[in-house]
């Protein structure tokens, strides 16, 4: 059964998801020097929103930098806080027409963009691991179906299966440049009162694995004003948002979506 899955891979001991991206974030660390250094803010940022949301796995469980050096090792080089959770549980989004949606209980959501781009049909081949992944051109049709920018854009909700793909999304959508991931996740930049929240629920990382449903259903609750604690506004001392942009991505980076929603 693991030969048919994997096929030669196997024979030299490669085989998963975790692998496949590992050698991608392996390629990083070499391409444009990333790697644990920046990736520990992202897990500990995002377990930080975890901490503001009863809900999440995570939840009663804070993080330190020298938590995150000291975990084991899954694949080298992502360590146990740079892999997402192993959730079972589900989550339901209603889509319906905005003329519809005005009569029901909360406020709606609005969908302003979507964009997609499936860069490569096999890992073995592609020339996109470490950039550019299907999130720049996804990024770029949604963003102008939406008729904005990314200085629009007042909170992000990321597929993060691991820590590197948070990075390597966030720098193909525009939000920074190669090699410029460190200094700008630094100083707080997702985390409650930072300038560009990200994955406000603790995301896959520290609430729940629920695939491209994680980020997707936070971004409505938090354009709604449901998320309690840790809503965005004045309770975490960042902006009250209007616009969230949301990704998906699957295969080894070898798909994306984009989404951007609105408050009605």
């Amino acid at each position: 059964m693991l030969m048919e899955r994997n096929g030669d891979d196997a024979v030299f001991g490669h085989f998963g998801a975790v692998a496949g991206y590992a050698l991608a974030a392996r390629r990083a660390m070499h391409t444009f020097r990333t790697g644990p250094e920046t990736w520990k803010h992202i897990a500990v940022g995002q377990r930080k929103w975890a901490n503001l949301n009863p809900s999440a796995t995570m939840y009663d469980r804070p993080m330190s930098f020298e938590d995150y050096y000291n975990a084991r090792w899954i694949i080298e080089p992502f360590r146990l806080f740079d892999t997402c959770l192993m959730t079972d549980g589900g989550r339901a989004i209603i889509i319906t027409s905005a003329e519809r949606a005005r009569d029901l209980r909360h406020p709606p959501v609005l969908i302003m963009g979507l964009g997609q781009h499936n860069p490569s049909i096999d890992v073995h081949q592609a020339t996109h691991l470490t950039g550019p992944t299907g999130a720049k051109k996804a990024g770029e049709m949604a963003l102008a179906m939406a008729g904005i920018t990314l200085k629009d854009v007042d909170a992000c909700e990321i597929y993060d299966c691991f820590t590197y793909t948070v990075e390597i999304t966030l720098q193909d959508y525009g939000f920074f440049g190669p090699g410029e991931g460190e200094d700008w996740f630094k100083n707080g930049t997702i985390e409650p009162g930072g300038k560009m929240p990200v994955n406000t629920s603790g995301g896959q990382l520290s609430e729940a694995y629920y695939m491209g449903l994680t980020p997707l259903s936070e971004a409505a609750m938090q354009l709604m004003g449901r998320c309690g604690e840790r809503q965005l506004g004045p309770a975490t001392k960042t902006k009250t948002p209007e616009i969230i942009l949301c990704s998906d991505n699957g295969g080894i980076l070898q798909t994306h979506s984009c989404i951007i929603l609105r408050r009605s």
